[in-house]
């Protein structure tokens, strides 16, 4: 055990704001502005985010004058379109899986800077479903879940 000491005494390992800089405690996200035709997506992609950034980012929410950074996300494009299908003579194609993709532009702004510390301009989610069986809201869930985690990842890549 004594052996081990100077080991661990050498390893300088730190984990501080969750991915983000250092200087960064408290966030401020912007009112999710939707361009897509799917105005219902607001609220849980909203809610998702809110939920990420606190949880997998390690930051707190903040107002916008008391926070250290800044997000805005913007939901730009929105699909649904049969990704497994096969054409049947007697009733046309027959789909089997149909794949939801939502599309987003977010930014991420040290505001004591004013600088852009991560861009994503075109963040792509995607969730399937199998309309025989499920609703496209199964798709639009699991889309949000992987649009989510895709932002939270590129934040988490540059630190």
């Amino acid at each position: 055990m004594v052996l081990m000491l100077p080991i661990l005494a050498a390893c300088n390992y730190g984990f501080t704001g969750g991915g983000l800089p250092p200087n960064i405690d408290d966030v401020y996200i912007t009112p999710v502005e939707n361009r897509t035709t799917q105005f219902a997506l607001t609220e849980p992609f909203t809610q998702g985010l809110l939920d990420a950034v606190r949880g997998r980012l390690g930051v707190q929410l903040a107002s916008r004058e008391n926070a250290d950074a800044e997000i805005r996300a913007e939901l730009i494009r929105y699909t649904d379109r049969a990704s497994n299908f096969a054409g049947r003579e007697d009733v046309g194609a027959e789909v089997f899986q149909r794949r939801v993709s939502i599309t987003a532009r977010v930014e991420i702004i040290d505001l004591a800077s004013n600088e852009i510390i991560w861009s994503g301009t075109s963040v792509n989610g995607v969730g399937e479903y199998a309309p025989d069986t499920e609703s496209e809201e199964v798709g639009q869930e699991l889309a949000l879940e992987n649009l989510i985690q895709k932002i939270i990842d590129g934040a988490q890549s540059q630190w």
